[in-house]
């Protein structure tokens, strides 16, 4: 499986297409933290191994941290559904998909892995 480590053009890139028209963001260090994150390591251990966790960990700090104007949890997702596809796991997330995960990412109780609970829970694109 592919060990996929993506970079904060990337997410810009992401933001730009999924938060059309949310101004430039206020806060460059959410994208910084959230690449840092996604690729951590402790003791040589990835912190979060496979693409699911590697993509809560970005869904996660994307999405709880306020960086855009109006479209955080909108880029938050994108980001995920883009990150998965880049591994080599098309997704396809129905609507009821997408309020399961903006509902967990408004939960103050929400943490990486149950969004990768809910990554995991999406029907397959192919």
């Amino acid at each position: 499986m592919m060990n996929l480590h993506i970079d904060v053009p990337w997410i810009l890139q992401v933001a730009e297409i999924a938060g059309a028209g949310d101004p430039a963001p206020d806060d460059y260090g959410v994208p910084v933290a959230a690449v840092a994150r996604h690729k951590a390591e402790l003791l040589q251990q990835p912190l979060y191994d496979g693409p699911y966790a590697r993509a809560a960990a970005l869904v996660h700090t994307l999405g709880r941290c306020r960086w855009l104007e109006r479209s955080n949890l909108a880029v938050a997702a994108a980001t995920g559904v883009m990150y998965l596809e880049a591994s080599g796991i098309p997704v396809k997330p129905s609507h009821d998909d997408a309020i399961a995960l903006r509902d967990l990412l408004l939960d103050p109780a929400c943490t990486a892995a149950k969004i990768a609970t809910v990554l995991r829970s999406w029907p397959s694109a192919t």
